[in-house]
């Protein structure tokens, strides 16, 4: 509310300064003459902004809760409008998002299929978009609980699931026929809101070449237009106002792969109060070719004389370095000292990290002692020496007057040794594919690496339309976190870019009433142009500077990291911290006031207009003719 206050103060403040010397040629409101008035042009002008950005919007499936409920929905799709008004370039990357994980997960399952010698099905960009947008749920296995009414658990598989699950050859057939039968795209209605919005755009084309003025909304429209058009071209696949999702038959595998995606998925099978999940601790054991010192504890544990120092095949442990890295579209990526437990990051090279790091630090927490024991010993998935939960920052009291940590219920044995079973397999495929290995492990312990799991969201109560401009990286498809961030930065250059055409041109061609008022909408648009273009080479840089992005994130998740010894170095993260929020916020800060004044005034500047905005355009004479 601050910075919208503000916005309308500056607004004010250049109309009370007083209209220039041609003010005495412009007019107010105009009724409606042979041509048009100021109804018609704002009438006009707001019903094409209007459709377009509502007949473009394709919003993911909705919840249960609300998908029933018509109110709901039109809320939902009236607060995605406001979007596409006020900030378009927010509507351009969540479609260029999901346009990018559905043709990557076409290419995924592609390879899968060909891998098999064209054993399954090959999908196609609907069917994928389907997948994207939250069009698939299945029930649970009962071995993953159940709701409180005792019925099974339902949840949505997401991409990253769906790719999961292609690549255990668990993928159940679905036709795109089907799909399309449960789209409402309407091509008749989208025809003709582009018919509109081509008549409102051949517009402004014409009183252009006639030198006629041009109001700021007609502009302001037509960049609306331009967007709009960009999300027609990125969702042309993706159903449109799918309500009820599609449940998926459960077979024997794909039971063995919902148990471990269930285990791996943060939404579904939840976290305790610092983030930490039970899988995080856990690694994938097969006999005879992991290190045992990794997942079998002395008898007399926690002996410290009795308990093993890991080392990477050095015969000296305190120099030994201790080679890793995070699974792809692991939380971790975000704070990997956190996610670790470990301490200070710092960097090496541009192309390695190092960790404080010593196995023998953190110890088994009481809890979690139980995993050591029958039957919990014989499923390869077991919990390792490492403990995540054994970590001092780990650890909560019950209460202030109870030391005791607080205890979580252990997972229970079926729906372990179910996981388990999809585990061998994931294994097995990733030996004969060790590109996709990555994608689920994340590489640890040992001269013998242990296989932490990656904790990816495959499986989710519902997907979200925009989660969140962190999330909008796309890291668990393996593309680099500041892509969209890069597309989202350039389509708001272009926006201001538009609106800095109208401020330059000459004053009569474009409705100003005062000079005070042109000059704030350059440095606006200017503001909205130069923060897209900033940032644009800022999240670029990320994505090809290595070591740019290393300084300003910390860690780039595609960089290996190491785990020393105790002791580290490295400093200045919370003055960095502290910079790059500030930076944001300025940035952001001066986007918003700026997005404000140009919608305000592109309204308000027709109080007072040229006389010449209300003539129309004689298209003989703009038109070829013989």
């Amino acid at each position: 509310m601050g910075l919208f206050s503000t916005a309308l103060f500056l607004l004010f403040w250049g109309l009370v300064l007083g209209d220039d010397d041609t003010a005495s040629e412009k007019v107010g409101w105009q009724s409606e003459p042979d041509g048009r008035g100021t109804f018609s042009l704002v009438f006009s002008c707001v019903v094409t902004l209007t459709l377009c950005v509502f007949s473009a919007l394709h919003l993911n499936v909705p919840p249960e809760s609300r998908s029933n409920s018509f109110r709901l929905q039109f809320i939902d799709k009236a607060k995605w409008v406001v979007y596409g008004i006020f900030a378009p370039e927010l509507v351009v990357a969540t479609a260029a998002a999901q346009f990018i994980v559905a043709a990557w997960l076409k290419c995924q399952i592609e390879s899968d299929v060909r891998s098999r010698k064209g054993d399954g099905q090959v999908w196609d960009l609907g069917q994928c978009f389907y997948a994207v947008m939250g069009g698939f749920v299945v029930d649970l296995p009962d071995c993953a609980g159940v709701d409180g009414d005792g019925k099974p658990r339902r949840v949505t598989v997401t991409a990253e699931g769906v790719r999961l699950l292609s690549f255990l050859g668990d993928l159940p057939g679905i036709q795109e026929s089907q799909i399309r039968d449960k789209s409402k795209a309407d091509w008749l209605a989208k025809s003709i809101v582009c018919c509109q919005a081509g008549w409102m755009v051949i517009q402004v084309i014409g009183r252009a070449a006639k030198h006629l003025p041009i109001s700021l909304l007609e502009i302001n429209t037509c960049g609306h237009v331009a967007c709009a058009l960009v999300i027609y071209l990125l969702w042309w696949h993706k159903p449109l106002d799918i309500l009820v999702p599609t449940l998926l038959p459960v077979n024997e595998g794909m039971e063995q792969a919902l148990a471990l995606m269930h285990l791996c998925s943060l939404e579904t099978s939840g976290a305790d109060e610092h983030g930490i999940m039970d899988i995080r601790c856990f690694i994938h054991v097969v006999e005879g070719q992991d290190d045992e010192r990794i997942w079998r504890l002395p008898e007399n544990y926690p002996s410290p004389e009795q308990t093993p120092t890991i080392a990477a095949g050095d015969d000296n442990p305190e120099t030994s370095e201790l080679r890793t890295h995070l699974s792809i579209g692991s939380p971790g990526s975000r704070n990997p000292a956190a996610f670790l437990g470990f301490g200070q990051l710092w960097s090496e090279t541009n192309t390695s990290f190092r960790y404080q790091f010593n196995l023998n630090a953190p110890s088994i927490a009481p809890q979690c002692l139980d995993y050591f024991k029958p039957p919990y010993d014989s499923y390869t998935i077991r919990h390792s020496r490492y403990c995540r939960r054994g970590f001092p920052d780990a650890q909560e009291p019950t209460s202030s007057t109870d030391p005791t940590p607080r205890t979580r219920p252990l997972i229970p044995p079926p729906l372990l040794q179910t996981a388990s079973r999809a585990a061998d397999r994931l294994r097995t495929l990733c030996a004969s594919r060790p590109n996709y290995q990555p994608y689920y492990f994340t590489l640890g312990f040992g001269p013998k690496l242990a296989h932490f799991f990656g904790e990816t969201d495959y499986l989710a109560p519902h997907v979200v339309n925009f989660p969140s401009l962190h999330k909008l990286s796309l890291g668990q498809v393996n593309i680099h976190r500041d892509r969209l961030r890069a597309v989202l930065a350039a389509t708001a250059a272009a926006y201001g870019a538009l609106h800095c055409s109208a401020g330059f041109n000459n004053f009569e061609v474009f409705s100003f009433v005062t000079e005070a008022e042109r000059i704030l909408w350059i440095v606006s648009a200017l503001i909205i142009t130069a923060s897209g273009v900033l940032l644009w080479g800022f999240f670029s840089a990320r994505q090809y500077w290595p070591g740019f992005d290393g300084w300003v994130s910390g860690v780039n998740p595609s960089m290996p990291i190491t785990l020393v010894g105790k002791t580290g170095r490295g400093g200045g993260g919370w003055m960095r911290g502290v910079g790059r929020r500030s930076g944001v916020y300025l940035v952001l800060g001066g986007f918003v006031l700026a997005r404000v004044y140009l919608v305000v005034e592109a309204f308000v500047s027709l109080r007072r207009a040229p006389r010449g905005l209300y003539e129309t355009v004689e298209w003989t004479e703009v038109l070829p003719h013989f």
